[in-house]
């Protein structure tokens, strides 16, 4: 629009709710005109899209119900009218003041970028919902024009970036991380942050990771975040044989959680971080009872099936398998793995309960479980998993040619975490010796056997943005998307429009 002032190009609204939103501005609002393209980013015509949806000033409240039952064509509609009217203000009210003063000296212009942004993410949300999210970066797109500042640009690339990663696009994700320049530790946008960790995380070195993490701790005011972030810290520590580190940041963090509770029980995602950080502190400290209390937990969030999604619900039961599993509760860990994978399909699920039968001494069925999985499917973490889990089987066996075979899959591996090369190398030693042992018809080494791992560190750690979610059963679309991914997306019932 440029040589044109930006009010220039719309009109007066002309909806249901002109009276009562015009008597509460000193100017008359600038609305899109009715064949304009809709603000929203659907790509349609206003008229034909939001111009009868507008919900004045009570934006942010007309998606809570259709959200509540389901209702997810609805809760799309409401969304997008939330972006459209918000838009419009802006352009009433703060782009007057855009083309007087410097962006610094106007406050309201940073509260219109960050509520954009949190209305974006809940499109995000329910574009996720409905599996629609490949269509996503053209919407984005099309927001480019709502907001003239470089800050609403950079938020736009992040969310790019974003729908590249749930897509499985990490090379695409990372490009548009790229555009946002050089994310140090002194980076100001958290969700910038955030996603530049999980997306780099495992080629971020230790000092500057854990700067990332300290950084995210100093930004965040969510609690969920100081304990997803705390656990993380806890992770690279204890990964880096600094024991006493890791428990120093646990006990910290394990300390306020608790007094947080006290004033405000948590929600069942700041609940399931919250078990992350036992779990934690558990392997550091090597105390069960941390692993106990986590499972309590877990166990009363599976049953909040309204909450979770069947991908969420997967995940939550595999969380409980791995506490279970910590704790040497073998059967209850391979009864919540197999529950895990049925609703979301993670073969890791799979893997570990096939670990928890041999640990029972239930080696043919753990065979069994094991060679249900499609090693190529698997990625390099998981892989890992399989081959050392496969070995122990083997080796309980006695089966040499099985054994060759998880030798030569471990063998191909080549982790990224150093701590993992170092692992990964002293399981092929052990290996070795277990062949030399069966091939001679002598008792396998006990150091050979594979099986204290099973017990010991959980590999999985995921630190993950928190994408806004908007109401039950709708903010789990990060487990949605992963799951789609395995070919295991939980119907949707509702079309989409």
């Amino acid at each position: 629009m440029a040589g044109r002032r930006a009010d220039d190009a719309f009109e007066i609204c002309a909806t249901d709710g002109d009276d009562k939103m015009n008597s509460a501005t000193s100017r008359k609002l600038a609305c899109p005109r009715r064949t304009d393209t809709c603000l929203c980013g659907s790509g349609k015509q206003f008229r034909q899209c939001c111009c009868d949806h507008l919900p004045g000033f009570a934006m942010g409240e007309a998606w809570r119900e259709p959200a509540r039952k389901r209702q997810r064509p609805k809760v799309l509609r409401a969304i997008r009218a939330d972006i459209t009217q918000y838009t419009i203000y802006h352009r009433t009210n703060t782009v007057p003041l855009m083309q007087r003063l410097p962006p610094e000296e106007i406050a309201i212009l940073s509260i219109d970028i960050e509520a954009l942004h949190e209305s974006v993410e809940q499109l995000t949300g329910i574009y996720g919902r409905l599996g629609r999210l490949a269509e996503l970066p053209q919407v984005f797109e099309r927001l480019r024009v709502n907001i003239d500042d470089p800050r609403w640009q950079r938020k736009l690339t992040y969310h790019q970036a974003i729908v590249a990663h749930l897509l499985d696009d990490v090379a695409g994700a990372k490009r548009e991380l790229v555009k946002l320049g050089l994310i140090t530790a002194q980076e100001a946008d958290l969700d910038v942050l955030q996603l530049h960790i999980d997306i780099n995380g495992d080629t971020i070195p230790l000092v500057e990771k854990l700067r990332l993490y300290d950084r995210v701790l100093e930004l965040t005011t969510s609690r969920t975040d100081r304990i997803q972030y705390a656990a993380a810290k806890g992770v690279e520590l204890t990964l880096a044989g600094d024991t006493a580190g890791a428990i120093a940041v646990c006990d910290e963090a394990l300390n306020a959680a608790r007094e947080s509770e006290e004033e405000r029980p948590f929600g069942p995602d700041t609940q399931l971080w919250f078990c992350k950080l036992l779990e934690v502190a558990g392997i550091a400290k090597h105390h069960r009872a941390y692993f106990d209390d986590a499972s309590e937990r877990l166990r009363a969030l599976v049953e909040q099936t309204d909450y979770w999604t069947p991908a969420g619900l997967g995940h939550v039961n595999r969380c409980l398998g791995d506490v279970l599993r910590l704790a040497g509760q073998w059967e209850e860990g391979a009864a919540a793995y197999s529950a895990g994978y049925d609703l979301d399909g993670n073969p890791a699920c799979r893997i570990f309960e096939a670990s928890c039968r041999l640990m029972q001494r239930r080696a043919k069925d753990a065979l069994e479980i094991i060679e249900s999985v499609d090693f190529e499917t698997l990625e390099v973490p998981e892989r890992a998993d399989y081959a050392i889990a496969y070995a122990a089987i083997a080796i309980a066996l006695r089966d040499g040619a099985r054994l060759d075979g998880a030798a030569a899959k471990l063998k191909a591996i080549s982790p990224v975490r150093q701590y993992f090369a170092h692992e990964n190398v002293r399981y092929q030693l052990a290996i070795e010796r277990a062949r030399s042992a069966i091939s001679a018809g002598t008792p396998v080494p006990k150091s050979s056997r594979l099986l204290d791992w099973i017990s010991s560190m959980s590999r999985w750690f995921m630190v993950q943005p928190n994408i806004a979610g908007i109401g039950l059963n709708l903010n789990n679309m990060v487990d949605d998307a992963i799951a789609s991914r395995r070919g295991k997306r939980p119907t949707d019932e509702e079309g989409s429009q």
